[in-house]
């Protein structure tokens, strides 16, 4: 753990975290490098009746960090296609 953020909120060192000043700037390095997803739902019903819905979902990252995290789930799903493509072909033969 490098950061002062990762020692403190990561390391879960309650005491660490009640004396540490965190700035708002660390704070936000550390969520644009590693992402935040934050997922919610509200409904509002009157006498068992749906009356409102409300879906949230929010992805807090950098452009960088979100392409990597494309890249590194594609490139299995892609070598699955490739050999499932190589065995389709030789099958057919």
């Amino acid at each position: 753990m490098s950061s002062t953020f990762d020692q403190v909120i990561v390391g879960g060192d309650s005491e660490a975290l009640e004396e540490s000043e965190l700035s708002l700037l660390e704070t936000l390095d550390h969520v644009l490098n590693r992402g935040l997803v934050i997922a919610g739902e509200i409904t509002i019903s009157v006498a068992d009746v749906d009356l409102i819905f409300v879906g949230l979902n929010v992805l807090v990252s950098s452009v960088e960090t979100a392409n990597e995290v494309l890249r590194s789930r594609e490139a299995p799903a892609l070598g699955s296609i490739a050999s499932g493509e190589s065995s389709t072909i030789s099958n057919e033969k």
